[in-house]
């Protein structure tokens, strides 16, 4: 059964109508083919931890985890497990422990989403035009971007698209690495990308560059909470810098990794250019970029999983995969026709020979 959008969006009054609105299936009609088994079914995982934690600060949300939790597959619920459980052992490291980040996730919808989503349905556009606007209202605010942060880290197993990132990333894209590969994540955010790729018995050296020493600082503190095996190279980059397009930066890197990052450049092209240099002949970026995904710093906006593709060619990359993971609720076709929350996950290679480290 098709939903209707409403004629306008912001006579949509609470958080669980809005989960309901933005996919394309009525959840209402759903509830009565679901009982108890779509819930995680391995009592006292760390997944059911996470679920339960989340019902219980926010009854409403339970509904949409109903739906999302059943389009998983047995493959996606255990990978889903491994991030729980790292989600888990960070929770009980921070003040407020679990509790406190399933409250964050919460703000991220209900503070974050929500408001940005009905402004995106009612002017077809992301609110900010410029990383400056973004500064100022976002990043600078030190306690909103640690609950954002917290909040995404929650995403990453409950969101469907973000988990299915997560896992394409681990099982796809970092086996793909060479032997004693070097890896370069731009962005780490919470660090959860760069503690994966440090498990990883190919990868050797792992490189993280991110313009702010708190994100910076956040992910180390991550890697070190969950007791990383080697240590990580962290340092303060702008990749916009000219100096980064010098020779002594050409072909640094075996694999790249940029998640979450386009959306928020005014400059998109220019990012994935930088990429190409730093890279090595031979070697892999991942890029995960959100298509129709408004927050309140995002910049660039992807309709469609071309829009990245044809800029990652442009640039003088060879594309190996694409992945297009929507939202919970609906189908790959009809997030596009309908312009619904996606991820758009690209795998690519600098054309030439790899040579030996």
């Amino acid at each position: 059964m098709n939903l209707r959008f409403p004629s306008d969006p912001l006579n949509v009054l609470s958080t669980d109508n809005f989960l309901s609105y933005r996919v394309p299936e009525t959840l209402r009609d759903m509830d009565c083919m679901m009982d108890n088994e779509s819930l995680p079914d391995k009592q006292g995982g760390c997944f059911d931890s996470v679920v339960q934690a989340i019902i219980k600060s926010w009854p409403q949300h339970e509904r949409y985890l109903r739906v999302n939790i059943a389009e998983r597959d047995a493959e996606l619920l255990a990978f889903s497990e491994q991030l729980a459980e790292i989600v888990c052992r960070l929770g009980r490291e921070s003040h407020g422990g679990l509790e406190s980040l399933v409250e964050d996730y919460r703000f991220i919808c209900e503070k974050i989403v929500l408001p940005e989503e009905l402004y995106f349905r009612r002017h077809g556009t992301y609110r900010l035009k410029t990383f400056e606007e973004a500064y100022r209202t976002v990043y600078s605010d030190r306690e909103f971007m640690t609950r954002y942060m917290n909040g995404l880290l929650v995403t990453d197993v409950i969101w469907i698209n973000h988990c299915r990132c997560m896992m394409n990333y681990r099982k796809e894209f970092l086996p793909m690495l060479p032997e004693a590969a070097s890896l370069l994540e731009i962005g780490p955010g919470h660090g959860l990308l760069l503690y994966l790729a440090d498990a990883m018995q190919n990868v050797k050296q792992v490189t993280a560059w991110d313009v702010s020493d708190a994100s910076l600082a956040l992910a180390a503190s991550t890697l070190k909470t969950l007791a990383a095996k080697r240590p990580v190279t962290f340092e303060k980059r702008n990749i916009f810098d000219a100096s980064i397009m010098s020779p002594g930066f050409a072909g640094l890197f075996d694999g790249i990794v940029l998640s979450e990052v386009l959306e928020h450049l005014e400059d998109p092209l220019k990012a994935i250019e930088v990429l190409h240099h730093v890279c090595k002949p031979g070697g892999l970026v991942w890029i995960n970029v959100p298509a129709n995904s408004p927050a309140p710093d995002h910049l660039y906006l992807v309709s469609d999983i071309s829009e990245p593709v044809a800029l990652v060619k442009q640039a003088g990359f060879e594309i190996v995969t694409e992945k297009f993971y929507p939202t919970s609720g609906t189908t790959a076709e009809k997030a596009k026709a309908r312009k619904l929350t996606a991820n758009c996950v690209i795998v690519a290679r600098k054309p030439g020979r790899r040579v030996g480290h």
